[in-house]
């Protein structure tokens, strides 16, 4: 009997240690694929800016194409991450839903390949029907977590002070208050592309690895740190990524619960939904 236990922590010990080689490479594959397209993106996009040649006038006007950005200078990297989003934010919106779109391509291929494919594991399934109450479920869980993560941020900001924004948090508040065109890219990038595509990854495929192992509390744990670090960004404060931290946890609890993906989605877009209509109606005064 003792070694029938012994033999069973060994197997787990090393499905958890293989399980973890899967995703770690998964995440290190989507992370690399995704900074070196956004590299380009952020190229691109700031080459849009370059004014183009007077008709009235006979000579140019004087700005010319920016100098290549020096991606391994901290300095330079932060001048063109503030100017891109500004950019995006005021000129080119629509960008906001490329970007959800090629965060998609770069995240959940590997994840299909991998762990779908090489792993064998099986995948949320999105054939599921949401209903009447998965949907509730959804809204629930998502206001409900929207209305946690602002008190439980306005106390640590009432102790500590508000800490410093990332450049899309900083100028998307600056600039959505009253403005419909903004709102609606922003919705359908971050409310609908965020909540489809992130849910499909961190739940559909990453926790439900864990749950085909047997392991959904660990996999609980571990997927919902893991989404806390990914929405980390350079110049960001650790408060937002540990905030998330409790979002994971909230919508992969709404997954054990229903084992049903959609009801996460549902919550996922909802949540990012009301951060966008409060910005939209209070302007930055938004936490």
């Amino acid at each position: 009997m003792d070694l029938e236990i012994e033999d069973q922590k060994r197997n787990k010990g090393k499905d958890i240690f293989v399980l973890g080689l899967i995703q770690v490479f998964v995440l290190f594959l989507g992370m690399l694929l995704y900074q070196e397209i956004t590299k380009l993106q952020i190229e691109t996009a700031l080459s849009f800016k370059t004014p183009k040649q007077s008709f009235y006038k006979t000579k140019e006007v004087s700005e010319t194409v920016p100098q290549t950005i020096a991606w391994k200078e901290p300095a330079s990297v932060e001048r063109a991450l503030r100017d891109y989003t500004e950019f995006v934010i005021t000129k080119r919106p629509w960008f906001l839903s490329v970007d959800r779109i090629i965060w998609g391509l770069c995240f959940l291929v590997p994840a299909y390949l991998f762990i779908r494919k090489i792993a064998n594991v099986e995948v949320a399934d999105f054939s599921d029907s949401l209903g009447g109450r998965g949907f509730l479920a959804g809204i629930v869980t998502g206001f409900a977590t929207f209305c946690f993560v602002n008190v439980f941020s306005g106390l640590i900001f009432f102790f500590i002070g508000k800490p410093q924004s990332n450049h899309l948090e900083l100028i998307l508040s600056q600039n959505l208050q009253g403005n419909w065109r903004l709102l609606t890219w922003a919705m359908l990038a971050i409310s609908f592309g965020a909540g489809i595509l992130e849910e499909t990854f961190f739940r559909g495929f990453l926790l439900k690895h864990f749950i085909e192992k047997d392991m959904p509390n660990i996999g609980l744990f571990i997927t919902s740190v893991i989404f806390g670090v990914v929405h980390y960004s350079a110049g960001g404060s650790l408060v937002g990524p540990f905030l998330l931290i409790f979002v994971g946890l909230s919508f992969g609890l709404s997954y054990l619960k229903t084992a049903n993906i959609w009801v996460p989605i549902t919550a996922h877009i909802t949540y990012n939904s009301s951060m966008l209509l409060a910005a939209f109606f209070l302007g930055n005064r938004v936490s």
